[in-house]
């Protein structure tokens, strides 16, 4: 028998945490049933309160929505101030009246722009020996993303 200061291996029905069927053990030694658990299946999803631990699946939708906008919002891009340039060359786009095609073109030649910006960069960071790898991958992705942007911008059937 073990000592009495010590849990059981098996948890009583005595047990407040037994009581309501959320308990676990590791190594014969009682652990928080909520440990690795995602955010939104724990035990206080529901209320703030810790005290009643419940599986903290919603019964009805009400309670999915209000579980989902606990969640912390979402960072967005700040929108940078546009430069005089931007600013130019947007009011000569809208001046010059161009059709749907003279668009397209526009558009493939700053993707294109864009694309061959990142193509060099993650060229010069393969050759720097101090570039991080992580920042190479992220610049290799950019490009990626926009070799496909414009793939597809060029599939758009326009004639």
């Amino acid at each position: 028998m073990s000592p009495s200061n010590e849990q059981p291996l098996n948890p009583s029905a005595d047990d407040a945490k037994a009581s309501n069927g959320r308990y676990r053990f590791q190594a014969g030694k009682p652990v928080d049933p909520d440990d690795g658990v995602h955010p939104e299946l724990r035990s206080s999803a529901f209320n703030d309160t810790a005290a009643t631990p419940a599986v903290a699946i919603p019964d009805s939708p009400e309670q999915l929505i209000a579980m989902q906008e606990k969640k912390p919002e979402r960072h967005e891009k700040r929108a940078e101030p546009t430069s005089p340039k931007v600013s130019q060359v947007m009011e000569l786009i809208e001046k010059l009246e161009t059709n749907a095609y003279e668009d397209q073109q526009i558009a493939l030649a700053l993707v294109r722009h864009l694309e061959q910006f990142h193509d060099n960069v993650v060229e010069e960071m393969q050759e720097d020996s101090e570039a991080k790898h992580t920042q190479i991958v992220s610049w290799a992705i950019d490009a990626d993303r926009l070799m496909r942007c414009r793939m597809l911008l060029e599939s758009v059937d326009l004639n």
